[in-house]
């Protein structure tokens, strides 16, 4: 139902426009009325035309419906003609002449909707952002007004301007100040915005959302130079600059439809390319053209001086176009036909890496954005992601990254679009870039070995410590008190004896033997702080925060079970190293 609804109002419309040209040319023949605005057709026929296939293709995309909203421009044209013909043949006796009239003052109007929000809502049908939504709200609001003031505005149709408004308004010529302003916020100021949705969503998009909005600037850049080669008599006749501008009017919408139904027909990065070219350069003819007869006017008007301007102006576009191209090309694609930029701009990028894992994120981060790619990510040999930029897109290719001769990895270079070709700058730039990344991925491979390496070196170190300090605390330790209580009970007998001199002897040799003990047990606090063994590193650092009042502290950690030594010591030397409890005095941890 909605189809049909959208294809016969785009087939009502063409039929209208089919009709109104041979009754425009009629009418002419017959009554004095302005030419018709070629400009009109293209909106009445293309627009609905491409609005109902894509009605048809995604229903539920508003794009197309508002697309489609042009189509009242065909019975508008129809009805101007046919209100134009009862007033000034039929001096009005036709029936419906004044409702006629009535829509012909203001029947161009409602594709005010369409013209700002196709850009706001391509091309899946949503906003950029909910913060959009105030923008739509204002543009239907200023359309709505200005929809308003035209229907009862005191002013003559376009085709003829002695047939007046049926329901204008004495009094009321203000209006026109109203419909100016409401259509200039609304075209200018409301494409301005749409062109602003289109970039921001462009920014981010990849894969097919970014061809998509290609398409759209593309016609849109056409509009633009269709509109200056209307406007700015470049073509030299009035017929050839009005078919300029019409064709201008087609660029939008043919632009859309192919995004949204064939986005994969043509390389649109090398014709945008094209296009934005030839389209400053337009610009930039026209307003060095402009300026240069407007001066031969002043100076030195039907001289031949004009003839020389104009050649300067052509010599002018010829040795820009070049520059002009190498800019357009490094806005769109960057470097990529400039291998040596590339690398230089990857060098560069990395210089301030402070290891080899972070130089490889830097890399795959400046080469996605020097080519200007959707996505680029380094995989090591077995697939495991070591850096990546951008998101993952449906197509990609790898290149193989070697170092020393031996396969260290592949760099993953995401598509720009389904079946990109690489040129053999572009190839060369990612080889040599690849084999950058390479020895990159060896030397953090080296680091991560040696990294390791210390890191079993510690745990040794402190898995023997403790073994050490078990013997020492185990072993030694109690043997040595146990002899120093033996020789305490010789000196007792000695003394019992009537040898007093060998019982102080066997004294002395007791308190050597208990300060030795004192001694080992130094050594054992500072190879491993005795909390450790007594309550585990959990407990321990809960007793640790218990120690201080001011300022107050509170612990939460879990039970973390057994753990290496070096994990322990290394989380509690520094504080418990100054460890004044019940347990002992810690020594020196690490």
């Amino acid at each position: 139902m909605l189809v049909g609804t959208a294809v016969g109002l785009a087939a009502l419309s063409i039929c209208c426009c089919l009709i109104v040209v041979p009754w425009h040319r009629w009418l002419a023949a017959r009554a004095d009325i302005n030419p018709l605005y070629w400009g009109d057709l293209p909106v009445a026929v293309v627009w609905p035309a491409v609005g109902a296939l894509l009605v048809r293709s995604q229903p539920r995309n508003i794009v197309g419906w508002l697309m489609v909203v042009p189509a009242l421009l065909g019975p508008y044209l129809l009805l101007a003609h046919y209100a134009v013909t009862s007033a000034l043949l039929f001096h009005g006796s036709l029936p419906a002449t004044t409702f006629a009239t009535w829509l012909a003052v203001w029947g161009f109007a409602p594709y005010f909707f369409s013209v700002p929000l196709v850009a706001l809502f391509f091309p899946n049908g949503r906003l950029h952002s909910p913060r959009w939504r105030p923008v739509v709200a204002t543009l239907v609001v200023v359309a709505v007004i200005t929809i308003a003031a035209a229907m009862v505005i005191p002013v003559g149709l376009d085709f003829a301007q002695q047939v007046p408004n049926p329901f204008g308004l004495a009094g009321f010529e203000w209006l026109h100040h109203v419909t100016k302003v409401g259509s200039s916020i609304v075209f200018f100021a409301g494409t301005a915005l749409g062109l602003v949705s289109v970039l921001l969503r462009l920014r981010g998009a990849v894969g097919v959302v970014r061809a998509q909005l290609q398409w759209l600037l593309l016609g849109a850049l056409i509009a633009v130079l269709g509109a200056v080669l209307g406007t700015s008599g470049l073509t030299g006749l009035p017929m050839a600059s009005e078919l300029a501008a019409a064709l201008g009017v087609i660029g939008p919408p043919l632009g859309i439809g192919i995004a949204m139904l064939r986005h994969r027909l043509f390389d649109v990065e090398l014709v945008l390319s094209r296009t934005i070219v030839y389209t400053l350069l337009t610009l930039l003819i026209a307003g060095v053209y402009a300026a240069a007869v407007f001066g031969v006017q002043l100076i030195a008007a039907g001289s031949t001086l004009a003839v020389v301007l104009i050649a300067a102006v052509a010599l002018l576009a010829a040795t820009t176009r070049s520059a002009v191209q190498r800019v357009v090309d490094r806005a769109l694609f960057g470097h990529r036909h400039n291998p040596h930029a590339v690398v230089s701009s990857v060098g560069r990028h990395m210089a301030s890496a402070s290891e080899p894992a972070d130089a490889l994120q830097r890399l795959v981060d400046s080469l996605r954005d020097v080519l200007r790619l959707p996505y680029v990510a380094f995989h090591a040999a077995d697939d495991t992601l070591v850096a990546g930029s951008g998101r993952p897109v449906a197509g990609s290719r790898s290149v193989p990254a070697m170092a020393l001769g031996t396969l260290v990895g592949n760099l993953h270079v995401g598509l720009r679009r389904a079946g990109e070709r690489w040129s053999t700058e572009e190839q060369s730039a990612i080889e040599e870039v690849a084999s950058r990344a390479g020895t990159l991925a060896f030397a953090a491979g080296l680091v991560a070995e040696v990294a390791h390496s210390r890191e079993r070196i510690v745990i040794a170190r402190e898995e023997e410590r403790r073994r050490l300090r078990a013997d020492l605390h185990d072993g030694v330790g109690p043997a040595l008190a146990g002899t120093a209580h033996q020789i305490d009970a010789l000196a007792r007998r000695l003394e019992g004896a009537g040898h007093p001199t060998l019982a102080g002897r066997a004294r002395e040799l007791r308190d050597r033997l208990r300060q030795t003990v004192a001694d080992v047990r130094s050594v054992v606090h500072g190879l491993r702080p005795p909390i450790l063994d007594q309550l585990g590193l959990s407990t321990a650092l809960r007793e640790l925060g218990q120690g201080y009042e001011t300022p107050q502290c509170t612990i939460s950690v879990e039970e973390l079970g057994e753990l290496p030594a070096a994990v322990e010591v290394w989380h509690t030397q520094s504080p418990l190293r100054r460890w004044p409890t019940r347990y002992g005095t810690a020594g020196r941890a690490g």
